[in-house]
């Protein structure tokens, strides 16, 4: 199954903690801050701010903590550790998304602030400064018909039935993301036959190329060309014991835990192998939601799980016992 398209199905995800609501929150700790506008200075209002585990990114369709008057919000995190703050506006906003940067937004995460959290600690941290929106166009060069794919700044969110944040490509090739701030983005193309890749033909989010967000839109589209050369053979064995129900396979790079392909398989048989293109040059981590429970090739979670290199046009497999 493509990654490209069908993408938003329910399931019940095992890694990758992102921001919840105060109510959820057992550990204490927050952070603070208020949103402005960047040019004017004037506090914002309805700006909604995710704190995300250093290096992981997942963009929800409804949002728990917003700023309210002075631009004043606070938000809270489930677990210590380090996290970078997202600042996400409304689709109709004037302000684009940014990651909180140190004295400012940018479009890559590594550039973004870092807040370490212990139990029980609120931390204030300055103000984020909101830009225009901007627009990062786009065109994928080869014929692509209907439905053809999705192109998106995070990688999908399998809990979601539908993602409102990523973008069709239209059946010409073309493509526009037009609710970014004016920074330089990583963008995650995953096209009906085509292995998912990042902008740069890569796996690894942190290592994509950026494409520029401008004001208005560029008069030069970035230029995308799917190629068979960057993508290798990944096959599963899924060994189930159990009642033969359907499950699913996901990868995920093992350093953003980004979902880079995944494959569903069906019922009645005690023996399912999985086969799936995924982007080369990269390591990957392999859950499976199986019928009788979660399973990680290597391990009993995603940190404790074996990576898997991913070869450059070629094969590699996996026994899932």
């Amino acid at each position: 199954m493509s990654a490209a398209v069908g993408v938003a199905l329910a399931v019940v995800m095992t890694s990758g903690a992102a921001a919840v609501p105060a109510s959820e929150s057992d550990v204490g700790a927050a952070i603070t801050t208020r949103v402005f506008d960047r040019a004017t200075g004037e506090p914002v209002k309805g700006v909604c701010v995710l704190a995300l585990p250093v290096l992981t990114f997942r963009l929800p369709n409804a949002c728990s903590t917003r700023s309210g008057g002075g631009g004043r919000v606070t938000v809270e995190v489930p677990e210590p550790g380090q996290y970078n703050l997202f600042a996400l506006p409304k689709p109709d906003s004037p302000y684009g998304a940014q990651w909180v940067g140190p004295d400012g937004g940018t479009g890559r995460q590594q550039d973004a602030r870092r807040v370490t959290l212990a139990t029980g600690e609120t931390k204030r941290v300055n103000q984020i400064l909101l830009d225009p929106r901007a627009t990062i166009s786009g065109a994928v060069n080869h014929w692509t018909g209907e439905n053809a794919g999705l192109v998106s700044i995070a990688a999908p969110d399998l809990d979601l039935h539908q993602e409102m944040w990523s973008v069709p490509v239209a059946a010409d090739g073309a493509f526009d993301i037009d609710w970014v701030g004016p920074y330089e983005w990583p963008v995650l193309f995953r096209l009906d036959r085509e292995p998912a890749q990042w902008s740069g033909k890569v796996g690894n989010r942190l290592q994509a190329e950026t494409v520029p967000a401008v004001i208005g839109g560029p008069a030069e589209p970035y230029q995308f060309w799917p190629t068979s050369q960057t993508r290798g053979f990944v096959r599963v064995v899924v060994r189930d014991e159990g009642p033969g129900l359907p499950g699913r396979v996901i990868f995920y790079n093992a350093v953003t835990r980004d979902v880079m392909g995944f494959d569903d398989f069906g019922q009645g048989r005690w023996k399912w192998v999985v086969q799936e293109y995924i982007t080369g040059g990269q390591q990957i981590k392999i859950e499976c939601q199986c019928p009788e429970g979660t399973r990680w090739y290597g391990g009993t979670d995603f940190d404790s799980a074996t990576p898997v290199a991913v070869p450059y046009f070629g094969s590699v497999s996996v026994d899932l016992r």
